[in-house]
């Protein structure tokens, strides 16, 4: 469940649909390492507040998810 913005310099809670994004992000599962006959992905949320959402977005690389400025994308 999304609680908080995922920037972590922010404290801003999340209340509101209309406020921010709302990402929905494929994660691997650690389930993956065990048994690869079925897609491993689920897909986690993640939110960044309307301030923190105009600088910057939320990326799956292979270090995980991360917050990046929207001009590194």
């Amino acid at each position: 469940m999304v609680s908080k913005c995922a920037n972590s310099a922010c404290s801003a809670t999340f209340r509101y649909m209309h406020e921010g994004t709302l990402f929905h992000l494929p994660i691997e599962s650690a389930a993956s390492e065990k048994a690869a006959s079925y897609d491993p992905r689920t897909l986690e949320s993640f939110w960044l507040c309307g301030e923190c959402s105009r600088k910057m977005t939320i990326i799956s690389d292979t270090s995980g998810i991360v917050v990046v400025p929207l001009q590194q994308r």
